[in-house]
Parts: structure tokens; sequence; C-alpha cells
């Protein structure tokens, strides 16, 4: 009798599983196109977009600016870094980062070797397509 109720209920659920099996079809209304369209046309006036870059120095001399921008470079020749001028102050910052937790893994290698490092938000680059 075990084995007949098992069997019964073996070949019910095979039979709901396959049953499964069908088609989806996905409605979208035109306004979600239209503002998707927007969206493009406003990325593609804008140049940036918010994110985090990793402030390594600031402060009035020029060439310790540039002096710790080729030092950095030259130890991480992929992480484009950027010299700000923001009167009276230049301001080393590397990195374009989407969200904080990327910015912070490369923090936890920097902030040892570069002292001054603290993590900002700021405009960043958008992402590059690969």
């Amino acid at each position: 009798m075990r084995y007949l109720l098992f069997i019964f209920l073996f070949l019910s659920i095979v039979r709901i599983a396959n049953a499964q099996k069908g088609s989806l079809k996905i409605v979208n209304d035109s306004y979600l196109d239209s503002l998707i369209e927007k969206n493009k046309n406003l990325n593609k006036i804008k140049n940036s977009m918010d994110g985090f870059r990793i402030q390594l120095f600031s402060g009035t001399e020029r060439n310790n600016a540039n002096q710790l921008k080729a030092k950095f470079l030259a130890a991480y020749p992929t992480v484009p870094a950027y010299l700000i001028y923001q009167q009276p102050y230049f301001k080393l910052r590397v990195g374009d980062f989407r969200n904080r937790m990327e910015a912070q893994y490369l923090f936890n290698h920097l902030s040892a070797e570069f002292n001054q490092a603290i993590l900002v938000a700021d405009k960043i680059n958008f992402p590059q397509l690969k």
C-alpha cells in the first residue's frame, strides 16, 4: 500500500512539473521606452555621474601634487588619476568608483602607503564598455 501511494505521489509530481512548460510574453508601455531614451540622451549630455574617488593629496603646492601623481601612476598604471584645482588647493584624486564598496577595496591598500588618503564622494566618468 505504501509503495502504491509513493508511486501515485511521484507520478503526480512529475505530471505537475511537466505542466509548467510554457512561454513568456513581456508587455511594456511605450512611455517606459520614451523614458529610457530620454535618460540615454541626458547621459550623453552629462559627462559624469555620482560616485566615489580616493583623495591622496590636498595642498597648495602644485609640484608636490604632480610628484605624488607620478608616484601613484607608476605603482597603479591602470587606475586613472585626476589633479583638481579648487582654490587655493590642488587635490589629487584617483579612481572612478560607482559605489563606496568598490572604492573601499583600493582605499584599504592605499591608506598604508599614502597617509593623507580619504574616501570622497565625487562626480566620476562613466564606466567604459569592454
